[in-house]
């Protein structure tokens, strides 16, 4: 969808954008690959890559999080679309 925001491309399967979610069990924003599904507590880990992981959270528990949203939590200067 063109007007969902985006933070980057994936650097694990290199063609996945990477969304940031939010999680209603932990009640946290993490960012995710809309492909291989890898995730990141940040932006910047996602960005270079370190400390990610997978399935710490399953589709139930996550929506993507609105623009607004994303400004508020101050990842505002990430979003690139």
């Amino acid at each position: 969808m063109d007007s969902m925001p985006y933070v980057g491309t994936c650097k694990v399967c290199k063609y996945g954008m990477l969304e940031i979610h939010y999680n209603f069990k932990n009640n946290t924003y993490l960012v995710m690959c809309d492909e291989c599904l890898a995730e990141w507590e940040n932006p910047e880990n996602a960005l270079s890559n370190k400390n990610g992981c997978r399935k710490t959270y399953t589709e139930a528990e996550a929506r993507i999080a609105g623009v607004e949203e994303i400004i508020e939590i101050g990842w505002g200067k990430y979003i690139i679309r």
